[in-house]
């Protein structure tokens, strides 16, 4: 039976990033492990991409995320593993990377939050994994990330 699992990247529109000056560069490619154990790619999701994926799964299915991200002169990355749940309504996850983003205050009425730092990674429904972190109620546009809940470190490379 095909199951729906959603893909978006994040952030997404409801976030505008201070005016620095420095580069902010995320992208996510998405493959889904086939039966022999390769890994058939099924799309990608860009920083500021607002479309989804849906990729084609069963309940049981895993699907592997290469995040990569820059910012500025750092780049991160992370692989991660979600399973198709099949629970769109229950299994909403974050995975993301980078050195994390704090909200500035806001400037006028109208004005939407800015924030310093960065974070840039996949908002995930349908899917399990416990390489991020599970997103229940939120209060903010971004979610709140504490030690090993989803923001990786700088990579080696």
């Amino acid at each position: 039976m095909m199951d729906k699992v959603t893909l978006g990247s994040y952030p997404r529109d409801d976030v505008s990033w201070v005016k620095d000056g420095k580069i902010r560069e995320g992208r996510a490619v998405i493959s889904v492990r086939q039966a022999d154990g390769t890994l058939k790619p099924s799309g990608e999701v860009n920083l500021g991409n607002f479309s989804v994926l849906r990729p084609d799964v069963e309940v049981g299915d895993e699907l592997v995320i290469e995040l990569r991200a820059r910012f500025d002169s750092a780049i991160f990355e992370r692989r991660v593993t979600f399973i198709a749940s099949g629970d769109e309504s229950n299994d909403v996850f974050v995975s993301a990377v980078g050195p994390g983003a704090h909200a500035e205050p806001k400037a006028g009425v109208f004005r939407r939050t800015r924030y310093s730092g960065f974070e840039f990674g996949v908002l995930v429904m349908g899917a399990t994994t416990e390489q991020g972190t599970r997103v229940s109620s939120t209060s903010g546009p971004l979610v709140d990330h504490g030690p090993g809940d989803g923001v990786a470190a700088p990579s080696s490379s």
